[in-house]
């Protein structure tokens, strides 16, 4: 990360973050959901469902990580970006999940 004064992602983390992702989505390539997703969570479209848990999970897991290395919390202009490496990958993440509607 850059400084603590507000600065954004440092290259390091973003790549990293970027690979996370890919490699978490090519898992999901190849699982389908728990049968009873729909019922569990009351949910039409388990794969509208699916991709937002997806997203909230790589976000989630990169505010970890940041706060492992770095003992704080994100500042705003580096929560933006981590949601932005994870927006990069919508595409993908849309063809992996929206499938299941």
């Amino acid at each position: 990360m850059a400084g603590k004064g507000g600065g954004g992602l440092d290259p390091e983390f973003a790549g990293w973050l970027d690979g996370y992702v890919e490699q978490m989505l090519d898992i999901h390539r190849m699982a389908r959901p728990a049968p009873r997703t729909a019922d569990v969570w009351g949910c039409q479209n388990v794969g509208d469902f699916m991709c937002g848990f997806f997203v909230g999970e790589m976000i989630g897991a990169a505010v970890s990580a940041l706060q492992s290395r770095h003992g704080r919390e994100p500042t705003a202009q580096e929560h933006a970006e981590i949601a932005s490496v994870v927006e990069k990958r919508s595409d993908s993440i849309r063809d992996v999940f929206l499938r299941f509607n």
